[in-house]
């Protein structure tokens, strides 16, 4: 291959990964136990010259989504999730300049039940001339931020076992002081 097409290709490359790489975003943590409660931050740079000024985090329904942190000059709101959407939080008011970098933070619950697997964060930024960076996995734009969930909270055997001798243990109580109360009478 000659120099000069070697270059052109180098530039086609550059001008296909460039709108994918002016804006990172990012979960913390990176992973999550059943039935913790965390704070989750989307974490957020803009490396072009057009503030962003709103972020639209879809947040996967197996989070219940328990606060918002807010933040000076920014305002968010929150839409509950319906039969055919996510929850979203909602970030705008505010400006994220070149080289800035943000948390957007919340807290938020897994339920007991909850088992393995990438919890997805679709999330779409918004600059200030109206143009957006998207990472969601229904399009070609970007791979969105995960969460992993680590662990189950299952009972064991032997843990049911001991539940089971407790709650035996409970009712006997429970008898023996009903009966002492009824020969008291």
């Amino acid at each position: 291959m000659r120099p000069l097409h070697r270059l052109a290709l180098g530039g086609i490359l550059c001008a296909a990964i460039a709108p994918h790489a002016a804006a990172q975003v990012a979960m913390h943590p990176p992973s999550i136990k059943p039935t913790a409660w965390e704070r989750f931050a989307l974490r957020a740079i803009n490396q072009t010259d057009t503030a962003f000024v709103h972020v639209r985090l879809a947040v996967p329904e197996a989070l219940m989504i328990l606060g918002i942190e807010p933040m000076d000059g920014w305002d968010f709101a929150l839409t509950p999730s319906t039969d055919s959407t996510p929850q979203v939080i909602e970030w705008s008011g505010g400006t994220l300049l070149r080289g800035e970098f943000r948390e957007f933070v919340f807290y938020g619950r897994l339920p007991g039940d909850a088992r393995e697997q990438d919890l997805v964060f679709p999330v779409r930024l918004t600059r200030a001339n109206g143009s957006e960076v998207i990472w969601d996995p229904r399009s070609d734009t970007g791979i969105p931020p995960t969460v992993r969930i680590i662990g189950t909270t299952t009972i064991t055997g032997w843990g049911s076992l001991a539940l089971a001798g407790v709650a035996v243990g409970i009712a006997v109580i429970a008898l023996a002081l009903t009966v002492s109360r009824r020969r008291e009478s």
